[in-house]
């Protein structure tokens, strides 16, 4: 059975050219493991200091080989956290509108 962790990413205070490098391949990992529903949310503050990740996964160590592909994970630290409950709001599509 999968649980769902919440990560928390601390970003480096200075952003080296190289980080800057790394985002787009992050973001394009972040949008297929979002696709795939492997990451239930991510979100950046407005400071760009920390990233918070919902990600479901059966351990805290499918979490940390998660983790380990991202292309930022050398640069930032890291810290997951175990949920008793994840809860959100219901997803749907728009109504139809038969004219």
């Amino acid at each position: 059975m999968k649980d769902v962790y919440l990560v928390h990413i601390t970003l480096p205070d200075v952003f080296t050219p190289r980080f800057y490098s790394l985002i787009p391949a992050q973001r394009n990992l972040i949008n297929d493991l979002l696709e795939k529903r492997v990451i239930l949310s991510y979100s950046l503050d407005m400071d760009r200091k920390n990233i918070w990740a919902f990600i479901e996964a059966v351990s805290e160590q499918e979490v940390m080989d998660i983790l380990s592909t991202f292309p930022i994970i050398k640069e930032v630290k890291v810290s997951i956290h175990e949920l008793a409950f994840f809860d959100s709001a219901p997803i749907s599509l728009p109504d139809v509108i038969l004219n």
